[in-house]
């Protein structure tokens, strides 16, 4: 299933995978309304039984270059907060927490807001022209989307700090060893790597898949004595599921189980 262009987003369904494609030329940077699109596209295309994975990825070999900057210049700051601050944190907690696996596919500049997308993402495959940063100290701000806590847990406090105090560039390599990407393809490989990678997680059982995301995120939140304790319910609430009858069912009789979804 296609779509066209709506407010600077393209949505194609293929073999349960969903691939959203944000296209804003020339530098795909994320205003109000794609932000309202990308929001819409969540909480109705992707949340489908029909799909399994989804990808993020950037037309215009690019992923996204960061925020529309014009709109931060042209603000009036005593008129209130930004509108797109709690907008796109609200967006990207909502992809943080969605019940499947989602893939962000990097091809290009993947600044500022870019990264702070694809650190929302579970998993991060890039271009070898993929690059990656936090620029916003050069405009005399911070990150605004997540970045300052994001990227410290996923690569640690020490490398964090480096990207966000100097606003510099890294390139997909440089990102990889950081732990910041999982994997670094070709540029004409990246399209079917990243849906291939994707297509892994599709194929898993929906429940645990997305019990699993929910108890890492909020988990990291908690103690980790009562974390552990919130984890013992949700391998209760599982154990009552019919795909955990059908999972084990299968493993005892050495073939391959049907996920249902229940």
């Amino acid at each position: 299933m296609n779509s066209m262009n709506q407010d600077g987003v393209l949505t194609d369904t293929q073999d349960r995978i969903l691939t959203i494609s944000i296209d804003r030329p020339p530098v795909n940077a994320l205003d109000e309304a794609v932000l309202r699109r990308l929001v819409a596209v969540f909480e109705q295309e992707a949340s489908q039984d029909t799909v399994g994975a989804v990808v993020i990825t950037g037309a215009w070999r690019c992923f996204v270059a960061g925020a529309d900057i014009r709109s931060f210049a042209d603000h009036d700051a005593e008129g209130g907060a930004h509108p797109s601050l709690r907008l796109a944190n609200d967006l990207f907690n909502l992809i943080e927490v969605f019940p499947k696996v989602i893939v962000a596919a990097s091809n290009g500049a993947c600044l500022g807001g870019g990264t702070e997308l694809a650190l929302a993402c579970d998993f991060r495959v890039a271009s070898t022209e993929a690059q990656f940063g936090q620029p916003e100290i050069t405009l005399g701000l911070v990150p605004g989307w997540g970045g300052m806590q994001r990227l410290p847990r996923l690569i640690g406090r020490g490398r964090a700090l480096d990207l966000l105090l100097t606003g510099r560039t890294v390139s997909a390599h440089e990102a990889w060893s950081m732990g910041l990407v999982s994997e670094v393809v070709m540029t004409d490989q990246l399209p079917t790597r990243a849906r291939d990678f994707a297509r892994r997680f599709a194929a898993l059982p929906p429940l645990a898949v997305a019990a699993i995301k929910e108890r890492v995120v909020r988990g990291t939140a908690e103690n980790q004595g009562q974390a552990i304790r919130d984890d013992e319910w949700t391998f209760n609430d599982l154990l009552m599921t019919e795909d955990a009858r059908e999972g084990l069912n299968a493993f005892l009789h050495k073939r391959e189980p049907s996920w249902k979804g229940r």
